[in-house]
């Protein structure tokens, strides 16, 4: 029995994950083996080749021609029309560009010219919306897949499977063709982000279809929060298309599974197969009288925790010129108290703060720094304590280790100017705060334990040691006034000369969080779901105050001018926070480029275009139905939908659902 560990799309292609290569390490140590597999990447590169952007352009067309055949189209077939003659136009480009995008990211030459950056950014993120266009309702990218509308749940994620509607499933079936997974052998599927929902459970069916006897398993931080907060239904479904799921890390889960494996008979009696298992710590299936059983629960011991083994991936495959590689040398949040975050099993007291010893994590850094000839780390941690950042910088500063990173850091006055130019010299080069807000009275509603005072004088010493820095703030938390996102806003503009990115983003309601398990408190009404959300990833709320406070223009307008002071993007590239691609920017340009590149914008580059080119007659015939009315009448449609489809109903939910939206767009 071989053990394969699988990554799913869709994620960011630009660097490896590090979950997958922590459990591989632990294996290892234990005299135990398994194969990554990083399929996310590799899809990646497929949807992005040119042989497949030619495939996807020609069902472009064909499906435009169908739809533009007819007389009358339902309000979803308009919907699928407009989403086609969006791109058309991107599908022309796409087939009249020489350059794949894949090789402007992997040359260091073109990658650091800002403009063929660009180019091929904007051909990638072409390629995806020409596959969500001809994949409809799904929409899809580095971060995103999702159907137009419903959340993902059980239901729709098996007509997704049985209707073959994954725009990898040729891919996939050729890959595993190739890979010879053995029919007896363990495959677990890691499910970090909602974005990956679909993928692996298309993979766990995909296997289950052709091998029943595979023992597969699911785990990941995404599938933690569906297990915690989903129905006994949903949780159910999950250990059926799957034959367990690990609820929290799987350090210690995964080798106790395949011991408990490595004595089983082929086939062997369920309920024998049961009392063997059911002592795998975090290890949750289905009893043979069809309750949920969920083994004793472990947390890993970061002290003796082996590095990650990250042999298996094909580094230089990713989409960057250079390697940047994870690594997690504390686990939680040592705060732990923000009103509106929830780590999930952190709260349910398995994944409280951790840290390995600082000198272990320098020489596990070093080591790897050398394995893999690369300088280039992100520490992929939810916050690491003020006193760790600063050991450790000790510990690597002793080694010589020549090590460039980045983390994700708490605004704390622990941060002095002294402290700060060590974690320079110990090789940092980029921060990311989460500032949250620039109002006192909204950071004391957060329960953030800082103030705008701090924010100013830590994010300053970080500024004048070097240290790039980015703040993550968002409006919208329950209680706040217009009057204090404006001041969030502000503090940014006046502090732009050391704030080196930025993201203003929008209030959403997580699960498990302080504010969801005690909405009254906050001044919310009821916390409710759809009724599709079976996984309660999306929870909803009653706000009465958003009747007496509509959105005031002057918050608009006040980011729309800060935007234009920096080059800004979304994951996961170039401008946005805490992506590799930034961060090689960062390295190669200096702590304010993306100021620079917003004051002195790069002209646009002319890409290489290809001298005959063939192009299929859906792409380019004139579109019978009007495209500014049926852009005109899908925004008054989706708007009027979702005031009905998220409203709250007398049963306690929103009434959306797969009928309810069959039913609004079928007319």
């Amino acid at each position: 029995m071989k053990t394969w560990l699988l990554y799913p799309p869709f994620a960011d292609p630009t660097q490896p994950y590090l979950s997958l290569p922590y459990l591989k390490g632990s294996l290892r140590a234990r005299g135990l083996d398994a194969t990554v597999v990083d399929l996310n990447v590799a899809a990646a590169r497929h949807l992005l080749a040119p042989a497949t952007v030619r495939d996807n352009a020609e069902r472009l067309a064909e499906r435009f021609e169908q739809l533009d055949d007819r007389q009358r189209l339902t309000r979803l077939e308009q919907m699928e029309y407009l989403a086609l003659a969006e791109a058309r136009p991107l599908a022309r480009q796409l087939l009249a560009t020489e350059t794949a995008p894949v090789e402007t990211f992997q040359d260091q030459g073109r990658f650091y010219d800002f403009a063929a950056y660009r180019q091929a950014r904007d051909l990638a993120e072409a390629a995806l919306a020409c596959v969500g266009a001809t994949h409809f309702p799904y929409r899809y990218h580095f971060n995103q897949a999702a159907h137009l509308a419903l959340p993902w749940h059980p239901a729709l994620l098996e007509t997704y499977y049985w209707e073959r509607r994954s725009p990898l499933d040729g891919f996939y079936r050729d890959t595993f063709a190739g890979l010879a997974i053995g029919p007896h052998d363990l495959v677990g599927i890691n499910l970090t982000f909602i974005s990956q929902i679909p993928e692996a459970f298309y993979l766990a069916q995909l296997l289950r279809e052709s091998a029943p006897e595979r023992f597969i398993v699911l785990g990941g931080s995404c599938l933690q929060q569906m297990l915690a907060h989903g129905s006994e239904a949903a949780r159910r479904w999950v250990v059926t298309v799957a034959d367990a799921a690990c609820r929290f890390e799987g350090e210690e889960t995964l080798p106790a599974l395949l011991a408990a494996l490595s004595d089983s008979k082929v086939p062997e009696d369920p309920a024998q197969r049961f009392r063997r298992l059911a002592q795998v710590p975090n290890l949750l299936m289905a009893a043979p009288d069809g309750r949920l059983h969920a083994g004793p629960m472990a947390v890993s011991e970061l002290s003796s925790l082996p590095a990650p083994d990250y042999t298996d991936l094909e580094l230089d495959g990713y989409l960057a010129p250079e390697r940047t590689l994870l690594f997690a040398p504390t686990r939680g949040c040592y705060w732990d108290r923000c009103a509106f975050c929830d780590y999930g099993s952190n709260r349910a007291g398995c994944h409280g703060y951790r840290e390995m010893a600082a000198g272990r994590a320098a020489e596990q850094l070093a080591a790897l720094a050398a394995q893999h000839a690369t300088r280039n780390f992100y520490l992929s941690v939810d916050v690491m304590a003020p006193r760790f950042a600063e050991a450790l910088s000790r510990a690597l500063v002793a080694r010589g280790a020549p090590i460039r990173w980045s983390a994700d850091f708490r605004i704390e006055k622990y941060y002095s100017s002294e402290r700060c130019a060590l974690l320079y010299q110990s090789g940092l080069r980029a921060v990311a705060f989460g500032v949250e807000s620039g109002s006192d009275r909204t950071l004391a509603a957060m329960d953030k334990g800082i103030s705008v005072a701090s924010i100013r004088s830590v994010n300053a010493c970080f500024h004048q040691a070097g240290i790039a820095t980015a703040w993550m703030t968002f409006s919208g938390h329950p209680g706040e006034k217009n009057t204090d996102a404006l001041e969030t806003a502000r503090l940014i503009h006046q502090e732009r000369k050391s704030v080196d990115l930025f993201i203003l983003g929008r209030f959403g309601l997580t699960s498990g969080a302080r504010i969801a398990a005690d909405p009254g408190a906050f001044g919310l009404g009821r916390v409710f779901y759809c009724r599709a959300d079976e996984f309660r990833l999306f929870p909803l709320y009653e706000n009465p105050s958003v009747a007496s406070a509509p959105d005031d223009p002057r918050i608009e307008k006040a980011v729309a001018r800060l935007s234009r002071e920096y080059f800004l993007d979304h994951y996961p590239w170039a401008g946005a926070i805490s992506t590799h691609h930034t961060f090689l920017y960062l390295l190669r340009f200096g702590p304010e480029i993306f100021k620079k590149l917003a004051a002195a914008p790069p002209g646009a580059s002319r890409p290489r275009q290809r001298s005959k080119v063939s192009m299929p007659t859906g792409l380019t015939t004139r579109p019978r139905f009007s495209l500014a009315r049926l852009g005109a009448d899908q925004e008054r449609w989706m708007a009027a939908f979702l005031d009905e489809a998220l409203a709250l109903s007398p049963d306690g939910s929103a009434a959306l659902d797969v009928n309810f939206f069959n039913d609004y767009f079928g007319r």
